[in-house]
């Protein structure tokens, strides 16, 4: 079984065997970009390079960068202790190609990694791609699709189709865009926590506790203009994701991030300070309680350590809430 640090470095020295350059994780709090509060993504430190304003020091790049999602469109605030899932405070493996390799291979080395290295059984793994839009003219993205099932031996049956909300990310109103490919994993009749909910049918981005997404590869191929147009860019890049948390349960074989070795020292400690056991249960007051704690003890931790102070605007209301 893999500890948290070991999955890190093995997801480096992978990518770093595939030729990329490792590149440290920016701070959460985004050093000249005052359109963030927080970083949010892997790719907010690329993010001139994407809009074409700065040129790539590497054409391939590795990293696991601290995020904080707790404000805007990236917010999982409101979520946290409800699951074992959401985090406002988490750690994106990423790599990245800029102007490089392209789908087939972000596709044959996420599988790759996932299945031959680290072991997750594939046939507990799904795909998806996106579908199109007519709103944006956007063709199925069937290059994807093919190449799922040409690069892996994946089943055509788990590779699925969705829409711009699922399969489509945009760096925000305007700016670099593209479709989506992610990487599902199914833990089993007994891990959905919607069960009795009327109507609920466990799938793909169904919403429930059984199917986790893992990792997401984005195509970045558009920039939409201020007009809300989309264009051809004139480079591609391919920007992925996966949640370290998320990939420490499945390696650690748990039913929550909150059981793994990046929260429990911590889920001990407000145990020992108040007395009460955890017992990783699901709608559980005291259990949403631990998770909630150690959560945003996680949170502040790196913020202040990078430089937000708690305070009454900003940024700085953010920690204070939190």
């Amino acid at each position: 079984m893999l500890n948290s640090k070991q999955i890190r470095s093995g997801f480096i020295d992978f990518f770093r065997g595939k030729g990329h350059q490792f590149v440290p994780s920016s701070p959460i709090v985004p050093v000249g970009d005052d359109t963030l509060l927080f970083a949010n993504a892997g790719m907010n430190q690329f993010k001139d390079i994407f809009l074409g304003l700065t040129a790539p020091e590497y054409d391939r790049v590795v990293n696991s960068q601290k995020c904080l999602r707790v404000s805007g469109k990236h917010n999982d605030l409101e979520e946290v202790g409800k699951d074992g899932y959401h985090h406002t405070f988490f750690e994106m493996l990423g790599n990245w190609s800029f102007d490089d390799y392209f789908k087939a291979e972000a596709i044959e080395w996420a599988w790759e990694l996932l299945t031959e290295v680290w072991g997750i059984k594939s046939e507990s793994l799904w795909a998806t791609f996106f579908a199109g839009d007519k709103a944006d003219s956007l063709p199925r993205d069937e290059q994807a699709e093919r190449l799922w099932t040409k690069v892996t031996p994946i089943s055509a049956d788990r590779v699925l189709a969705f829409g711009r909300k699922d399969n489509f990310w945009e760096m925000g109103s305007t700016g670099s865009c593209g479709p989506c490919s992610e990487i599902h994993i199914d833990l089993g009749p007994g891990m959905c926590d919607k069960k009795g909910v009327k109507g609920h049918r466990c799938g793909v981005n169904a919403g429930c506790g059984r199917f986790i997404e893992l990792w997401n590869l984005v195509f970045i191929q558009y920039n939409r203009g201020e007009d809300g147009k989309l264009a051809p860019l004139g480079a591609k890049y391919v920007d992925t994701g996966a949640g370290l948390e998320r990939i420490a349960a499945v390696m650690q074989n748990k039913k929550s991030n909150y059981d793994t070795d990046l929260f429990m020292p911590i889920i001990g400690s407000i145990g020992e300070i108040t007395g009460h056991k955890y017992t990783s249960q699901l709608g559980n007051r005291i259990d949403n309680a631990f998770r909630v704690v150690s959560d945003h003890v996680r949170s502040v931790t790196f913020a202040i350590t990078d430089g937000a102070m708690p305070s009454n605007e900003g940024r700085g209301y953010v920690i204070r809430r939190i």
